[in-house]
């Protein structure tokens, strides 16, 4: 039982796979009118032949104006690997300390990248993971 799937609109196809820059321009526009929120309405409202979960994780993932593409820095990779240490691995908390990129760019980032150099060190004296200084960024008296 439970809740049905966020694309059962009752027997209506729904469209999955790639987003055409046609469906990008069409929920960019209606969210510019109306702003980002009621997803269960943009469907309906749009046109398009999406589920509302996609529209919503496609503009937040995707064309959500400010997300930041790209090599993270040196700094933002000291603020994953603290609040990771923190907080283990609740993505949309973490990047909540990093407005700019998106919950599943630190996921992806983290699990290819810096969960193997943090299990192989090198740690300094603080316990810290040399060349990362720790806890820029992230709000003094923080505790998750």
């Amino acid at each position: 039982m439970g809740r049905p799937p966020c694309c059962d609109n009752g027997g209506a196809s729904v469209k999955k796979g790639p987003w055409t820059p046609e469906e990008d321009i069409i929920l960019v526009s209606y969210i510019q009118q109306h702003g980002p929120g009621n997803w269960r309405s943009v469907p309906e409202n749009t046109g398009l032949m999406r589920c509302s979960k996609s529209c919503r994780l496609r503009w937040t993932n995707y064309l959500r104006p400010g997300i930041k593409r790209g090599n993270f820095t040196q700094h933002e990779e000291g603020i994953i690997i603290h609040l990771q240490a923190l907080l283990g691995n609740k993505w949309a908390a973490i990047a909540s300390y990093l407005p700019q990129r998106t919950d599943n760019d630190i996921k992806n980032y983290w699990n290819t990248h810096l969960k193997k150099k943090v299990k192989r060190g090198p740690i300094d004296g603080s316990g810290r993971l040399q060349g990362y200084g720790g806890h820029a960024g992230v709000p003094d008296g923080w505790r998750g």
